[in-house]
């Protein structure tokens, strides 16, 4: 029965498609009108952010529809890192899209995208999570491939597109089967068929599952669409869907596995354990080979999923709480700091020779760049050290000898990244100038964007007590 209580859950949602219509509406009737438009979607933005925040101070929780859609404080805080992603992808957006004419359109995507990821992270009902999957991930595509002026975002879009059909005809015959052997789609019902010995049939659908979501996240082998989608899509939705998208997408299958199917943990923790030292290997070693700074952050991309699965290896034990407040704690940290990167490249290019003697020519700019690429590697006090120390303190606590080869490869994997990363700060700060330092016009609000993760990725540390809190009520673990 619905309620008024249903449209309070529903309140960001709700707030998504008034501004998603709102954009587009305005985008009609109002052709020219570029600056209306972005501050129309960074409000837009601003309004799910605050409306995911009122409830989540509030202690707002509860299940509707059946028990399909749920709102507690894991599900609040994961739309609280989608908005504010989008908040910032919206701010770089605006001047790429308004000198193409496209506005509007570009704009709305990242709104639906928004949606989609905001109503996966509330879903406890497998083909729920398929659909809100689906209604983040297709305007993706067309985020990628929205540059026509460049042939690399057609072929993106396109590596894109058909990876990600095969990836969600995975993900939904793996669902299929689940609901074949449980008798429903409700992760209660669920974790009633995993809490024993696993038939053939739902072994062979949590096997899909996975995969499914290997796709969706990176991971390897699994993560060959990454690199030409990043590199072809428009800076800003390179920099969105390498966060968003991703962090709700883990969130929503920690739940499942959690949830759903908490007494199949040694099945699932060993494919996980598997996953993140093949993933933050492939990742790490294909980086160091990139002249091209956005897909050496693409390939890095790959290889942090590697280490947020690597918390997904060590649910088990003593340490599955501790893995949970690791995920939690890693999506943040790295939505900052990753954002941050790709937005720099919006500002100064993709080459690697782009970034020779940043320092001298525009040093706040370089020492923004120095602060998220010391905290890609894991260096404190920045935000990606407190999010790997985690991932070893869950590690350390699972009582697991297999996650502890993990772990150590995590750490294997931290000293491989350091070249590449410390590269570009090399470049930075010790080549001469071989470009021309003139700032492109129109950069203000990628530059206070820049600025402002920067200083959130150093004082990420004030943030870990909070998200410590939240992953205790969430519930899971």
């Amino acid at each position: 029965m619905v309620t008024g209580q249903t449209f309070v859950a529903l309140l960001p949602e709700l707030v998504a498609i008034g501004f998603l219509i709102g954009v587009l509406m305005v985008g009609v009737f109002f052709q020219n009108s570029i600056g209306l438009v972005a501050g129309l979607a960074a409000l837009g933005t601003l309004a799910v952010f605050g409306s995911a925040a009122g409830l989540l101070a509030a202690g707002f929780e509860g299940e509707y529809f059946g028990g399909g859609f749920v709102v507690d404080n894991f599900a609040l805080y994961f739309k609280l890192i989608v908005a504010g992603s989008a908040f910032f992808a919206v701010l770089a957006a605006a001047r790429w899209s308004g000198n193409t004419g496209d506005a509007p359109e570009y704009l709305t995507l990242i709104l639906a995208v928004v949606l989609g990821s905001i109503l996966l992270v509330s879903m406890r009902d497998l083909f729920g999570v398929f659909l809100a999957i689906e209604l983040a991930t297709i305007p993706s595509y067309a985020m990628v491939a929205f540059d026509r002026r460049r042939r690399e975002s057609a072929e993106g879009g396109m590596k894109y597109l058909i990876t990600g059909v095969v990836a969600s005809s995975v993900l939904l015959y793996g669902i299929v089967l689940i609901y074949g052997v449980s008798g429903s789609a409700q992760l209660d019902d669920v974790a009633r068929t995993f809490s024993g010995g696993l038939t053939p049939v739902a072994l062979l659908g949590l096997v899909l599952l996975l995969s499914g979501f290997a796709f969706k996240v990176s991971a390897a082998p699994f993560h060959f669409w990454t690199p030409d989608a990043y590199q072809g899509a428009p800076t800003s939705a390179a920099a969105f869907l390498s966060v968003a998208p991703k962090a709700a997408t883990f969130a929503i299958l920690l739940r499942i596995l959690l949830e759903g199917m908490p007494e199949a943990a040694p099945t699932w923790t060993a494919v996980m354990a598997f996953l993140a030292i093949l993933t933050m290997f492939v990742g790490n070693l294909a980086a160091l080979r990139q002249r091209n700074v956005r897909r050496m952050l693409a390939y890095s991309s790959v290889a942090h999923s590697g280490y947020i699965l690597a918390a997904f290896a060590a649910l088990q034990g003593q340490g599955t709480g501790r893995a949970v407040e690791a995920v939690l704690i890693y999506s943040a940290a790295y939505a900052f700091m990753n954002i941050g990167a790709f937005l720099v490249i919006d500002l100064v290019g993709e080459e690697a020779k782009s970034f020779n003697g940043l320092f001298r020519t525009r040093p706040a700019l370089a020492a923004s760049m120095g602060v998220f690429m010391a905290s890609l590697v894991g260096i404190p006090p920045f935000s990606g050290f407190w999010g790997k120390a985690w991932i070893i303190f869950s590690g350390a606590q699972s009582g697991s000898v297999l996650v502890y080869v993990v772990v150590g490869a995590l750490v294997v994997n931290s000293v491989i990244s350091v070249p590449y990363y410390f590269g570009i700060i090399r470049n930075m700060f010790f080549e001469k100038p071989t470009l021309d330092a003139a700032e492109p016009p129109g950069g203000g609000a990628v530059k206070f964007s820049v600025y402002a993760l920067a200083l959130l990725t150093a004082l990420f540390f004030l943030l870990i007590v909070p998200i410590s809190a939240l992953a205790g009520g969430s519930g899971l673990g």
